[in-house]
């Protein structure tokens, strides 16, 4: 028995390559999440050393730092002081004003940041905090990058073995390769009967197919639907399916008080349900609403779900101008398919209400608020708790019918080949980029044997841009960069402007912005004024802190104007006018908070007081100060494999009592919740309607509670000042420079290319794109992006070569830095080589139990990496895409050619690690959908939640004995690694 135990790490000499790889790697994780967590700490600055200051004269935080021991940082040191604290940005500043920064401006505002108990993601479990993810993605980045530039005894030969089956391989290669895009991939004319191909959320498929004008609707007469169609594609009649006859009115309203409109969108509806034997049976209808009802159903939803809606839900689309469709001739004349044609402005002719024999007849109208509403609706979609709610269900079933007139039916396969054409111009864009892809790959393999061989070569690439006089003499490399962002640019604006649902509403947008943006003034002020001095009276203006006694009268302002700045400044507590806009913001947004809160406390559910004792436990959790009280709460609910929600209901950490679980009231709140939890598009949403109201009220409590602690950033001084002082460290530097490029004359210029680009999107957008073919419009874009590109080449141009303080070329420098310190292995490989068998353990370490840990460990993690493997492969053979998410993933495969021949073994990073990075983010992102009807997915997390718990069942102890021995060889390690 004694002879397994041990202190010293001789049998490490033992390990095989992957052994020794995933023993540094889990060292390094464990490591990394220790120092990690000091983050959140008040004080936590101070450990990371100069240049920030020390609080031995003041005590903020629980525990003192130490200058050397456990509590030292040697990995968040070590980047922080070459890739932050080394940011050409900052550096070029004097060494004065630096050390000004760090320990006057950042430190302050991280103290005060990180005494305030910000909301995380097991509190906004539906959304994954941006907090949260940045912790997580922070920690999965950090720990690539210090695992591909540290290495082991064996890690070399680690890197050079294949550790999966060729079956594994096999999988990898399809996921990375990717099938290649079909012509019928892209084709939208899928029929209303094709069931299978509709793309469903929660069961349900809604799509508005048609817009029909309504003339003498009031006489046309509907069959109420009952139609139900099984997966073979039968009809069947069954008047007893229509849920619709079970629900109250509470949304129609008379045809009497019913607001006249012209136009109503017809939604096709499909419910997809399974049988007995497994097999989907589809239900569809058509139903037919005017905007108002549109409108009505949001008012009623925000009524019903305040919280939901004010967080989650985007507004409803507005009515959109010049959307009054095209003529047949525009649409079939070949003249008017040139680049040069008319703007639909001028040329779209009018129709009457009633239109006559031999008027023109008019296609597409309204197309752009059809799927503006459409996407509108696929957002809704999204919500179990929307879907099964009366409103809505009234919505998708009031006046429902089974058959489209011969109108409506012409109307929405005009609509389809439409959006085909969409497609097919984004398709054809793709082809256009794949070819200037594949002559860009080429010229890349051989600048990335350059830059493997010499990482200091992008400084020579950039160095071309000084010494190139015109766009024709640059390299055949750039040349075709040059093309090939060009390509880029023209599909991004007809993917963002063009090629999406809420396309219009982004343009109007875009448009208002550019016309009310003074381009004259700030062009005035470029060129007769010093911009640097001009932006530092701006900033002064804003952040300069008002007098405590009294605010000045500036000239030309009234007594009156100032009594009201000195009450808005009483009233919100800001020093400054930035501020005092800020948190007037926030204060709007508080109120709008209360009256959600309000409005629900007044509901149905919670209105009577029955629940006012878990009202009040959820007042106290989110009033709660100590983070160490909320630690515990959410510790019990994780121990307890707990809704948090319920933990909080019943915990006597929230208000001092317990709640029993045989309390009836909380037996309701259970019941609710286990509804709630089981939602899969059959259940009857009422059920869940005691946990949904709950959980709202608690989720706005969290939202506002957030908002004030953002207030109370805006009201102290160090948000504002640590703005003023990035202002001056990263703006002034870079005025400087572009004063001496005539700033002015380039943003003359770029006033231009946005007239430019506005007139031709305007042009597109009220009409041409629904006739035009996809290379006009392709060059329509290229003809503006050619017309402008010399001006910013020149600029560029003057800029690297007038930059006097080298600013952009130390930028270069410090992006090498990273090439450099990943490679290092290669060129130097004792500088960055970690000695495991020196290791040792303060206390008696079981070596067999150690193996089993290890082994264990290791065999959890590539099962996991296939996992996820197999899981995104699937989904990427079985999932029902739309048309726009193929044409999206079609571009990552486009683009990702570039890098075709490119292993990241090359510069120094495994592929297996930057591979299971990448699926770990993807997986991390998808944890912000709630999806209760994707079986694959529940069944993955189930699969990888057992895989945490074998890891942490057999757990890690004797691992960990190496921690402290670790860590002191890292810290020496890092000390002697020079990139010069």
């Amino acid at each position: 028995m004694t002879t397994n135990l041990t202190r010293d790490a001789e049998f490490l000499s033992e390990l095989t390559p992957t052994q020794d790889h995933f023993l540094k790697k889990y060292l390094l994780e464990t490591q990394l999440s220790h120092e990690l967590h000091y983050l959140s700490k008040p004080n936590c600055l101070e450990y990371l050393g100069f240049p920030f200051k020390s609080s031995k004269e003041e005590k903020l935080g629980d525990e003192k730092p130490k200058s050397q021991g456990e509590e030292t940082l040697p990995l968040l040191k070590y980047f922080f002081s070459n890739f932050i604290q080394s940011f050409p940005f900052i550096t070029n500043n004097p060494e004065k004003d630096q050390l000004e920064f760090w320990r006057d401006t950042v430190q302050p505002f991280v103290e005060s940041f990180n005494t305030k108990n910000v909301s995380d993601s097991l509190e906004r479990k539906d959304e994954i905090t941006k907090r949260k993810q940045v912790n997580t993605k922070l920690l999965h980045g950090l720990l690539l990058f210090y695992n591909s530039m540290l290495i082991s005894e064996k890690d070399l030969n680690y890197l050079h073995e294949d550790h999966l089956k060729p079956s594994d391989t096999g999988k990898l290669d399809k996921l990375q390769k990717g099938a290649a895009a079909k012509p019928d991939d892209f084709q939208t004319n899928v029929e209303l009967d094709d069931f299978k191909k509709f793309k469903y959320v929660n069961d349900l498929s809604l799509n508005i197919i048609a817009v029909k004008r309504v003339g003498d609707w009031l006489n046309i007469e509907r069959k109420p639907s009952n139609s139900s169609v099984t997966s073979g594609q039968t009809m069947e009649r069954s008047s007893s399916w229509n849920v619709f006859k079970h629900i109250p009115i509470i949304l129609s309203a008379t045809l009497n008080n019913k607001p006249k409109h012209n136009y109503e969108f017809i939604i096709q509806v499909t419910k997809r349900l399974k049988n007995d034997n497994g097999a989907y049976e589809y239900r569809s209808h058509f139903v037919s609403k005017p905007y108002h009802d549109f409108k009505l159903l949001e008012s009623k939803l925000k009524k019903k779900y305040p919280g939901l809606m004010a967080t989650d839900i985007p507004a409803l689309p507005s009515k959109l101008k010049h959307d009054d469709g095209v003529s047949m001739e525009e649409l079939d004349s070949p003249i008017l398919s040139q680049s040069d044609s008319k703007s639909l402005e001028a040329d779209t002719v009018l129709v009457d209400e009633d239109p006559k024999p031999g008027n023109i007849k008019i296609k597409l109208y309204r197309e752009k608020l059809r799927l503006a509403l459409r996407g509108y609706l696929s957002k809704l979609v999204k919500h179990v708790e929307i879907v099964q709610s009366e409103i809505f269900t009234h919505f998708i079933y009031e006046s429902a019918f089974d058959n489209l007139s011969i109108d409506e039916s012409i109307d929405h396969e005009e609509r389809l080949e439409h959006e085909k054409s969409i497609i097919v111009t984004q398709r054809e864009f793709q082809q256009q980029t794949a070819k200037i892809v594949y002559e860009l790959s080429q010229d890349f393999d051989q600048f990335k044997e350059q830059l493997i061989s010499n990482p200091e070569s992008l400084s020579e690439i950039f160095k071309e841009l000084s010494e190139s006089k015109s766009i024709d003499e640059l390299s055949p490399l750039l040349k075709t960069f040059l093309e090939w962002c060009k390509l880029e640019v023209a599909a991004t604006l007809y993917q963002v402007f063009l090629g999406q649902d809420n396309s219009s509403e982004w343009l109007i947008k875009c448009q208002k912005f550019h016309r009310l943006f003074p381009y004259n003034i700030i062009y005035g002020i470029l060129k007769f004024t010093n911009p640097v001095k001009v932006v530092s009276r701006v900033v002064d203006l804003l952040l300069v802190n008002f007098p405590s006694f009294l605010l000045p009268s500036w000239p030309g302002s009234s007594s009156k104007e100032n009594d009201e700045l000195k009450t808005a400044s009483k009233k919100t507590g800001a020093k400054n006018l930035l501020s005092m806009m800020f948190v007037m913001l926030l204060d709007e947004d508080l109120g709008d908070y209360e009256k959600e809160i309000k409005q629900l406390l007044e509901g149905e559910v919670l209105k009577d007081g029955k629940y006012n004792k878990f009202i009040n436990k959820i007042d106290k959790y989110v009033a709660l100060e100590k983070i160490e009280v909320i630690d515990e709460i959410k510790t019990e609910a994780m121990d307890g494999n707990e809704d948090l929600l319920l933990t909080i209901l019943k915990t006597a950490k929230c208000g001092g009592f317990v709640i029993s679980d045989q309390d009836e009231k909380y037996h309701e709140i259970l019941k609710s919740y286990k509804s709630y939890e089981s939602l899969d598009g059959t259940q009857e949403i009422s059920n869940s309607e005691l946990y949904l109201t709950l959980k709202q009220y608690w989720q706005l409590l969290i939202r506002r509670r957030d908002k004030d602690i953002m207030k109370q950033l805006w009201q102290e001084p160090e948000l504002t000042q640590l703005i003023k002082k990035f202002l001056t460290i990263f703006y002034q530097p870079l005025m400087k420079i572009f004063k001496k490029c005539d700033i002015h004359l380039v943003f003359k210029d770029f006033e231009k290319f946005m007239d430019d680009l506005m007139k031709e999107l305007g042009k597109l957008n009220n009409g041409e794109v629904f006739y035009m073919s996809s290379i006009e419009i392709f060059n329509k874009f290229k003809k503006i992006l050619d017309k402008h590109q010399i001006v910013l080449w020149r600029f560029i141009n003057d800029l690297y070569n007038k930059d006097d303080q080298k600013l952009f070329i130390k930028l270069i420098k410090w992006i090498e830095n990273f090439l450099k310190l990943l490679r290092m292995k290669y060129i130097n490989e004792s500088s960055v080589k970690l000695n495991l068998t020196q290791l040792s353990s303060q206390n008696d370490l079981d070596i067999n139990l150690f193996w089993n840990q290890l082994n264990n460990r290791i065999e959890n993690i590539l099962t996991k990496r296939r996992l996820l493997k197999d899981y995104l492969q699937q989904q990427a053979a079985g999932e029902e895409e739309d048309h726009q998410q193929m044409i999206d993933s079609k571009w990552d495969d486009v683009n990702n050619d570039i890098f075709r021949n490119t292993d990241g073994k090359e510069f120094g990073i495994d592929a297996r690690e930057l591979e299971e990075f990448n699926l770990l983010q993807k997986h991390q992102d998808s944890l912000k959908e709630k999806d209760v009807n994707n079986k694959e997915k529940q069944e993955l997390y189930k699969k990888l939640a057992s895989i945490d718990k074998s890891m942490n069942d057999l757990g890690t102890s004797e691992l960990d004995k190496f921690e402290s021995s670790f860590q002191i060889q890292l810290t020496s390690l890092l000390a002697n690694i020079h990139m010069n």
